[in-house]
């Protein structure tokens, strides 16, 4: 078994060609930006979008385990109450509520998966894996790698290399590609940000690219007040040169994960605004002065 959020069909940015992308639940990091703040939680998560809601309290009255609860009309979980019998999210009229995490059986995900195993084919494409951080529930990843592979899938996972190596590298021959995220140099801000282990994951990625350099792709995502300075910037992608990366891909900030975050009750403190592709480029230049592959985006 293996605890899944959602898995997206057609997905054109994780990895080469035409893709399914499956995300699994938990994180070893808390990025208070995280796009999919529901796969943090190795836990199910029960989404509330209050635009839906008409506070007609359905939801707390059929909840078997009293885990909701309305407090001057706003909408309270208590995620350690909840079972996720989901009776709150087939009882609202609304379509308000949505509970993001549950146990799937690898064959029932290789048979959504391969329903576009002809997309793969033609376009090179495959399953990648995601989250959250796909590691946490590295027993049955290694597992569902192993039958994807055995069924003639191209793999990729996107991690964030925060875990130990013996994880790594039990996992890593079934892995074809790795989306590595390199989000900071400095150790100590890393940690105070995000709660990661910047030397550890230093570690994972100079271990994959003495493993095989092509099957690896450092994603830099570049966060609005965390890691924008233009100098640490060039700094980093001096840093990964020297490690032997040879293909970058430069994320540009988005707040996409901020409705998500608010549906949990969760703050979102970090800027609205989406960072415009064209700051970037700068850096897409000079990764590519220094002979690596660089591209905005996924």
């Amino acid at each position: 078994m293996i605890s899944v959020t959602h898995i997206e069909r057609f997905a054109i940015h994780d990895g080469p060609g035409i893709r399914t992308t499956v995300f699994l639940k938990g994180c070893t990091l808390c990025c208070p930006w995280c796009a999919n703040p529901e796969t943090q939680s190795s836990q199910p998560v029960l989404l509330h979008d209050m635009r839906k809601c008409v506070s007609c309290h359905t939801c707390e009255q059929s909840c078997p385990q009293k885990a909701i609860h309305f407090q001057k009309g706003r909408f309270h979980h208590d995620a350690q109450r909840c079972n996720g019998c989901q009776s709150c999210v087939e009882m609202c009229l609304q379509d308000a509520l949505q509970l993001r995490g549950e146990d799937m059986e690898s064959e029932a995900i290789l048979h959504e998966v391969m329903k576009d195993k002809d997309y793969y084919d033609m376009s090179h494409g495959g399953v990648t894996f995601s989250g959250g951080e796909p590691f946490v529930q590295v027993t049955s990843l290694c597992e569902i790698l192993q039958e994807a592979k055995a069924l003639g899938l191209h793999t990729a996972v996107e991690t964030t290399g925060n875990y130990p190596l013996a994880d790594l590298q039990r996992a890593e021959p079934f892995i074809d590609l790795f989306l590595y995220d390199f989000k900071h140099l400095d150790d100590a801000k890393l940690l105070q940000f995000t709660h990661g282990n910047g030397q550890l994951i230093k570690t994972n990625l100079a271990y994959l690219l003495h493993q095989d350099v092509h099957k690896v792709i450092v994603r830099m995502p570049i966060i609005t007040g965390f890691n924008d300075e233009a100098s640490l910037v060039y700094q980093e992608l001096d840093y990964l040169h020297a490690l032997g990366v040879q293909s970058v891909h430069l994320l540009p900030y988005h707040s996409l994960g901020k409705s998500k975050a608010e549906q949990m009750g969760k703050p979102y403190v970090f800027p609205t605004e989406i960072m415009a592709n064209e700051v970037l480029e700068p850096y897409r230049a000079y990764a590519l002065a220094k002979g690596m592959y660089a591209q905005i985006g996924g």
